[in-house]
């Protein structure tokens, strides 16, 4: 516990835009808060909507709340402005459509943070509709000196998936501006380059099991577009590889983090080949479809560069688990071999033709 003494300030942060539906009830997860002292800050990045009204609101209500407004320049540009403003010893984004999980969120964050002096701390989350909740999505993450080690970067931004995403994370606030670390300005997966840059400055990591967020599921949500997009997605893939290239060529430490770009590319094959092969039509066109995209993915200089790497074992023998060894060391092999087909039908058979969507919604179980 903190004990008696003044609780360190927390910083949360959440962009707004074209979510009035849900902003209130975000809102409402940070206030019911049994940690109290917070500031909470609203950045509208130039909605549309009510949200403007509804943020301007709640600000005059509550002495701890502030609203920026500014044009629409989209989340990371957002979440920058409001880092720029922030106050606090510590940092938590939250998207205006989510919530955070439970009313001891930002207590037990800030405990963690404490008591391991650690510069980002991350829990479990689940996922949400108007109607169900799902079961907790864990980590199998721990601290210390295991976070230096490739099988920590693969696990975390490729498997377990906890680290890829600000929302829901604390950040210590003096880490981020000792190392200069602001977001891309980019429409989808600035959070991951944006964590996976924070990687390399080797913060201290705490992990708590509880879960600390609440992600909404909704059809008409930017992430729940963006999926279906397999074109866009293959340059999004590619424009958080070149960013992160030039990023760690510029600190002159491209080798120590080969192997996290390496596993990013090769990821990307995956998610691109599994959301192509959703589109409508008969199997034999999606699945030319899906080599043509694989194809050209796999013609990009990283690309080339990298996935021989892996192919011959490099970083995927540091794996822990055999499974995900054998996985990479194979679909490498196929991209070096330019056996896109293989590789599609491969995508195909794992990801069971379409079958995602019911999968996925078997995991929802009704809230009591």
């Amino acid at each position: 516990m903190l004990g008696d003494r003044k609780f360190p300030l927390v910083s949360v942060i959440i962009p707004v835009y074209k979510t009035e539906k849900y902003l209130e009830e975000c809102i409402a997860s940070v206030l019911e808060q049994d940690y109290q002292n917070i500031e909470v800050i609203l950045v509208d990045d130039g909605s549309p909507d009510n949200c403007a009204a509804i943020c301007e609101n709640y600000a005059e209500k509550h002495e701890n709340i502030q609203v920026i407004h500014q044009e629409n320049k989209g989340t990371g540009a957002a979440r920058n402005r409001g880092m720029e403003s922030a106050g606090g010893d510590y940092i938590l984004f939250v998207d205006s459509d989510d919530c955070l999980d439970g009313k001891s969120t930002v207590r037990r964050l800030v405990e963690q943070a404490e008591e391991e002096q650690a510069d980002i701390v991350t829990g479990n989350f689940r996922r949400f509709d108007a109607l169900r909740c799902s079961d907790m999505n864990r980590h199998h993450l721990r601290g210390g000196s295991y976070t230096r080690t490739v099988d920590f970067r693969f696990k975390g931004f490729l498997t377990d998936n906890h680290l890829i995403s600000d929302c829901g994370k604390l950040y210590r606030t003096s880490f981020l501006r000792e190392n200069h670390l602001k977001h891309a300005e980019y429409w989808m997966m600035e959070d991951k380059l944006y964590n996976m840059m924070c990687c390399t400055y080797e913060p201290r990591y705490g992990f708590i099991q509880e879960s600390v967020y609440l992600y909404r599921i909704t059809e008409d949500s930017v992430t729940s577009r963006y999926k279906y997009k397999a074109g866009d997605m293959a340059k999004t893939w590619i424009h958080v590889a070149e960013s992160f290239w030039y990023f760690t060529e510029k600190r002159g430490i491209q080798d120590d983090y080969e192997d996290l770009l390496a596993f990013h590319l090769l990821c990307g094959f995956f998610s691109i080949g599994s959301r192509s092969l959703q589109f409508e039509g008969d199997i034999k066109t999606r699945l030319r479809t899906t080599v043509k995209l694989l194809k050209s993915y796999g013609e990009h200089p990283l690309v080339k560069r990298l996935m021989p790497e892996l192919a011959s074992g490099n970083y995927v023998n540091k794996l822990q688990s055999f499974f995900w060894r054998t996985l990479v060391r194979t679909a490498s092999i196929l991209v070096c071999l330019r056996a896109y087909r293989v590789l599609a039908w491969g995508i195909a058979a794992l990801n069971g033709l379409g079958t995602e969507k019911q999968t996925s919604r078997l995991k929802y179980k009704r809230t009591i």
